[in-house]
């Protein structure tokens, strides 16, 4: 900060200021913001950047809106925004963060950020009153903080840190898990570091806070496996897979690649309820595991003997749920159908046993309709509409005097009218004169 020109001070205002100096000095040692360093003020920021910072209060019947009830309730008792009463708290509550009287300075900075809202001294008091409650053992408190902070400014420049808390609060959340599961409706009375109920879940959304808040941060792809780790754990492979499609997709150069892949297989391979299902997650996992034998050869080294046997695996349910599906509109002699899957089963998958039995279903087949008999034609047949009857009728009698007509005889060949019309009729096919 440049220092201002004082036109003539006197040694009063000179000593005043010395003063304030050495105080706002000694009140930042052993605070995470060191403002000696240049915490910037309202007054040091440009116009262009300012302006996201300007307080605008609302008038006329803005007041009374919903969003603004509240700040004109406050305002009407005198709690309203006031720069040097929110920096007064700001001060006391770094005091407190010094002398390790955490509880009391979550309040303060509480207080400062409430009393000079939509600023840079609101963003510093948030991040710390999050700290105070992180260093305090709440854990639970200062992850909602920390997502309050980043809710409200996205681009904080405590990002970095606060993405760090929130990371190391879901591990710690998740190990917790790990070692003592309580079932999701039984709250936790006695450990104060925890949620009240869903440790894990809330695990999982610390993650998912630090992977969307900072997507290109250093804790992005391992808040995403992590994520992906507990849903596996908890049975949840389709959330697992999710996650585990994230790392592959998203994050390329992760360090997580090849274990992303693995899981991935894994997850899709449980994910398959048998051949009576939906066939989507049989059909990725044998993408993925073509994928990953091609993505990592020399990576691999054990895995790619059980990737070649999870391939098998996967090509025999496909097989299966094949030949059962022509085995099933076979029963319903629906031949048609049942021809098609045989030979799509003879074409896809000629070395296993299902394509002899398809070989020798599909020559029993042969000559048989399409489609099976109506058994209700006599009660469907008066239900048919006059106009079809008609036609039909029409139709057969149609046929009848076309039968009539080449069986009669042909016109005498000195008829000159005949041989005239004849001439006429096919003149036409003659091709042109030349």
């Amino acid at each position: 900060m440049t220092r201002m020109s004082l036109p003539t001070p006197s040694k009063f205002f000179i000593l005043l200021a010395i003063l304030c100096a050495a105080v706002a000095t000694i009140g930042c040692k052993g605070t995470p913001i060191d403002v000696a360093k240049g915490r910037p003020s309202d007054a040091d920021i440009p116009d262009d950047v300012k302006s996201e910072f300007d307080q605008k209060e609302p008038t006329g019947w803005e007041r009374f809106a919903p969003e603004n009830i509240g700040k004109t309730a406050k305002k009407a008792v005198g709690l309203g925004p006031n720069q040097k009463i929110g920096e007064g708290y700001f001060d006391e509550a770094e005091k407190m963060f010094a002398a390790k009287q955490y509880d009391k300075a979550a309040k303060k900075f509480g207080s400062a950020a409430d009393r000079w809202p939509n600023s840079i001294l609101e963003e510093d008091a948030m991040f710390l009153e999050a700290e105070s409650y992180f260093f305090a053992d709440k854990y639970s408190a200062a992850n909602d903080m920390y997502g309050e902070l980043l809710k409200k400014y996205p681009n904080t420049r405590h990002l970095d840190a606060t993405t760090a808390r929130q990371f190391a609060i879901a591990r710690y959340w998740q190990e917790k898990d790990m070692a003592y599961h309580r079932w999701t409706l039984v709250p936790n009375m006695t450990d104060k570091t925890q949620p009240l109920f869903d440790t894990a879940g809330h695990a999982c959304n610390a993650f998912d806070s630090v992977r969307i808040n900072d997507p290109r941060g250093p804790l992005a792809d391992s808040a995403a496996m992590a994520a992906g780790t507990m849903a596996f754990k908890r049975h949840r492979y389709n959330d697992a897979d999710y996650y585990y499609n994230i790392v592959r997709t998203d994050y390329p150069k992760s360090k997580y690649q090849l274990e992303a892949h693995l899981l991935g297989v894994q997850c899709k391979l449980l994910n398959y309820q048998g051949p009576g299902y939906n066939s989507k997650p049989l059909e990725e996992a044998n993408q993925l595991i073509d994928q990953t034998l091609a993505q990592f050869p020399n990576e691999l080294k054990d895995e790619r003997d059980r990737l070649v046997k999870a391939k098998a695996e996967v090509r025999a349910q496909m097989a299966t749920r094949d030949i059962q599906l022509a085995q099933y509109w076979d029963k319903g002699d629906h031949y048609g159908a049942a021809r098609i899957y045989y030979a799509q089963v003879l074409k896809d998958y000629p070395q296993t046993p299902f394509a002899d039995q398809a070989k020798t279903r599909l020559a029993a087949l042969e000559g048989k309709p399409n489609e099976p008999p109506s058994r209700l034609a006599f009660l469907t047949d008066w239900m048919k509409p006059k106009d079809a009857a008609t036609q039909s009728d029409s139709g057969g009698n149609a046929d009848q005097k076309t039968t009539l007509a080449q069986q009669s005889p042909q016109p005498p060949v000195g008829n000159p009218a005949g041989d005239s019309q004849n001439q006429q009729a096919q003149a036409p096919s003659q091709g042109p004169v030349r």
